[in-house]
């Protein structure tokens, strides 16, 4: 659980926590001094530095995935900033051919770390997904900073989000029109950064990963239901309470279901027709006590199990009979499946005013069941299960909208686009 900052000075002691500050401030100060020092070194036309939200994950090892597969590296290096660099070294030493050309260094250094400073001071391409680290730092001119993101569904931020940072982004990866306007609307960027490839990892959409299915199957036996159902809500609540939307407050902190024994009654309705529901929990909501509950049709799965598994997250979807959501990227990214969609809808209106929707009539885009109960959820349910799929052509008709390719291709696309070949 998050500490707040009176937790941390009753922990630490206030002479104590004065110390750690200091100390943490000594360190960025000193790595700023030897990034800028390193500034004087030329800059690598090879050195490609990634990041990602959960080491090697989500687009930007997706990107990285397509580039070792593709002979990218033998003639680039990367050097991946992560939180746990010796588990991510563990991994290169049990099969170099997996990493090749490849090192790993530490995200957030807790310690003066010339490397760090070298990296980012020299590389020609800084690619990130989730945190943007160099943007505390001033840039040199030909170096290109490259926000692959998070993707982008139907949520928005109020007003846009600015900031200070001395070292914004040079482009944007999105998917259509659509995520183009929303993106450079909610980033404050001019909508030309916002450059039309797709995400690289919607392309495991498009891969038959036989591998990943036998050894997702081995664990979970997916195969075996006659469905199998991802829910995938967006992002509420958390244990984490500054981090919650201010307006749900309930035992689940998800929509439709408020308690443990509606999940159960769910589960029930699940068993008797042979379904399955996987429940894929953000991490900040995962550790909400009702999750810490067992119900025979709900798989739970945590980001902790894919990568135990080796099975990235986009993999794993590609197994989904159907999708559940809401105002989530991954419904907008689903589409590409071209499979039934659910949308949970009943709170359509608190979450337009906690935090705003985009576009203003994003409901109209939302193409498939609007379910506004758990008796409506269970009629889609019923349906999809038995092979129907009424509102295909409604997606059809508006995914231009959201995706200008439906080929796969985005890795390659991204590259092409800034100039690694």
């Amino acid at each position: 659980m998050e500490e707040n900052i009176l937790q941390k000075i009753k922990r630490h002691g206030l002479a104590g926590s004065l110390k750690v500050v200091g100390y943490h401030a000594t360190v960025a100060i000193n790595n700023k001094y030897f990034y800028y020092y390193k500034r004087n070194n030329p800059i690598d036309d090879h050195l490609i530095v990634m990041e990602s939200e959960g080491d090697l994950s989500d687009n930007a090892f997706a990107l990285y995935d397509y580039m070792r597969h593709n002979d990218y590296l033998n003639k680039y290096h990367v050097a991946w900033l992560v939180d746990h660099v010796e588990e991510a070294r563990k991994l290169q030493q049990k099969n170099l051919a997996d990493f090749p050309n490849t090192e790993f260094v530490q995200k957030v250094p807790q310690k003066i770390d010339k490397r760090w400073a070298e990296i980012l001071a020299t590389c020609k391409w800084y690619v990130y997904d989730h945190c943007n680290l160099m943007a505390p730092l001033v840039k040199r001119t030909d170096q290109i900073v490259v926000y692959l993101s998070h993707g982008w569904g139907y949520k928005a931020a109020k007003g846009g989000f600015t900031t200070n940072d001395l070292t914004h982004y040079d482009m944007i990866t999105v998917t259509g029109p659509i995520p183009a306007k929303g993106m450079s609307e909610y980033w404050q960027e001019p909508e030309e950064n916002a450059v039309i490839t797709g995400y690289p990892r919607i392309d495991y959409f498009f891969q038959s990963n036989t591998k990943v299915r036998e050894r997702i199957n081995q664990k979970w036996h997916l195969d075996q239901y006659k469905k199998v159902i991802f829910w995938m809500p967006t992002f509420r609540q958390s244990i984490a309470k500054s981090l919650s939307e201010d307006y749900i407050h309930n035992q689940t902190g998800l929509p439709i279901f408020e308690t443990k024994d509606s999940l159960q009654e769910f589960s029930d309705f699940l068993k008797e027709r042979n379904l399955l529901l996987v429940f894929k929990l953000h991490h900040l909501q995962a550790d909400l006590p009702v999750f810490q509950s067992h119900f025979d049709n709900i798989l739970l799965v945590r980001d902790e199990d894919l990568h135990d598994m080796g099975v990235q997250l986009y993999q794993f979807i590609a197994m989904a009979d159907a999708m559940i959501s809401d105002y989530s990227s991954i419904s907008v990214d689903f589409m590409l499946k071209d499979k039934p969609l659910v949308f949970t809808l009943d709170d359509y209106d608190e979450y337009d005013k906690s935090r705003g929707l985009f576009p203003k009539n994003a409901i109209d885009y939302m193409k498939g069941y609007h379910v506004y109960n758990q008796k409506e959820l269970e009629e889609s349910i019923s349906e999809i299960s038995e092979g129907l799929d009424k509102y295909k052509d409604d997606r059809h008709a508006v995914i231009k909208e959201y995706h200008t390719y439906t080929d796969g291709n985005s890795a390659k696309r991204v590259l092409d686009a800034i100039g690694i070949q």
